[in-house]
């Protein structure tokens, strides 16, 4: 597992369920794995010049709430994204288990243009999360502490 993504007592749980264990363990693995797929694409992002990297990750809507995202952090001159870590909460399905929502605690640091860089305190990040042909996609990624993102551009 990259260092970004510490490992709490839940995410041992996750990983060392065996795979002929409850489908509850392997639907968390599958989450757990996705959320870190998706943040190392957000992160790459910015080297590959937009985030094409998340439409095999995410729904539709939630591309286009990323290419959104993407073009905000353009616009605000943020060069870079770099996740410090991204620790894996917890996860709840809906009763059909097509659909989940995710929570993390997060910390990145934004480079913008100027060279300056302002580290993020942290916050928990919610995902709703979709099966799509069998796989777990991000139909949505929300920070609740948006006054950290908001407080780095003044």
């Amino acid at each position: 597992m990259p260092p970004q993504f510490p490992i709490n007592s839940t995410n041992q749980l996750v990983q060392s369920a065996k795979s002929d264990q409850h489908t509850l363990f392997e639907i968390g693995r599958q989450i757990q794995a996705l959320l870190q797929k998706f943040n190392l694409s957000v992160q790459g992002s910015f080297s590959a010049g937009g985030v094409q990297g998340l439409e095999q990750l995410t729904t539709a809507s939630g591309y286009e709430i990323m290419q959104k995202k993407y073009s905000n952090w353009i616009n605000r001159q943020v060069v870079a994204l770099n996740l410090a870590s991204c620790e894996f909460l917890s996860f709840n399905l809906t009763a059909d288990q097509n659909h989940a929502k995710a929570f993390t605690f997060e910390k990145w640091v934004f480079v913008y243009a100027d060279g300056k860089t302002v580290p993020t305190a942290g916050s928990v990040d919610g995902y709703d999360l979709r099966q799509v042909d069998g796989q777990w996609r991000v139909d949505s990624a929300r920070t609740y502490a948006e006054a950290a993102a908001t407080e780095v551009i003044r």
